[in-house]
């Protein structure tokens, strides 16, 4: 018998901020309103009332033309939707709510869309005999997860500097989930993936492991 698995979702519009500028000229107006969808997983243990913390397993992001709405690109939408596994009623519900968000909002604003998934799945009980071992076990794993251990400073400091191309393809960030604009500096992982420069100091500040790929970074405890 497989384990029940529940999905809920949640569609919001927020501000775009802009970087390296307290002033937006009219070369920084945006020409895209990107729409992110993030699917992340959470799993609980049903006999002990335990859950392991959330993890990010998919992020996708288009770009529409400003100007354009958002409801033209429902296939486009659907088929993200079903690259993530989500289920075909929940794909619809997802669906309806990013019309109504849609429904005479102005692209050109500077705002996007943001599209969080949660899955969450319910693990079988273990047997009675073992409830106690695995509960107590269980809980001080839970303890151990809840302190995220940061990358040295030294590692930190270490990342390497880019300067992203004006002719390169765009790149998102996906720490803020904004777009990584040409021109401004950016840190490149050991791992390749580049992300804003203040994004991902402050992500390993917490967590000495990559967003994307979960690349160990140096810590005090490995």
């Amino acid at each position: 018998m497989e384990n029940p698995i529940n999905y809920n979702f949640i569609v919001r519009l927020k501000p775009k901020t802009y970087r390296n500028s307290q002033h937006v000229n009219i070369d920084q107006l945006p020409t895209t309103f990107p729409v992110n969808f993030l699917l992340y997983k959470r799993e609980i243990y049903s006999l002990h009332g335990v859950y392991r913390r959330p993890e990010a397993i998919s992020r996708k992001i288009i770009h529409i033309s400003v100007g354009d709405s958002p409801s033209h690109h429902i296939n486009d939408f659907k088929e993200i939707l079903t690259d993530m596994g989500i289920p075909e009623i929940k794909i619809s519900q997802i669906l309806f709510e990013i019309t109504t968000k849609a429904h005479g909002i102005d692209t050109s604003n500077g705002v996007f869309m943001f599209v969080s998934i949660r899955k969450t799945i319910y693990q079988e009980a273990r047997l009675r005999n073992e409830e106690d071992d695995i509960a107590r076990a269980e809980r001080e794993s839970m303890e151990v997860e809840a302190k995220p251990i940061p990358a040295t400073k030294s590692s930190i400091d270490a990342l390497e500097r880019v300067v992203l191309d004006a002719s390169a393809s765009a790149r998102d960030c996906t720490v803020c989930m904004e777009e990584i604009d040409a021109g401004s500096e950016a840190i490149r992982m050991p791992c390749s993936h580049v992300y804003h420069s203040d994004c991902i100091v402050k992500w390993l500040q917490t967590s000495h492991m990559c967003p994307l790929c979960r690349y160990h970074m140096p810590c005090e405890y490995l």
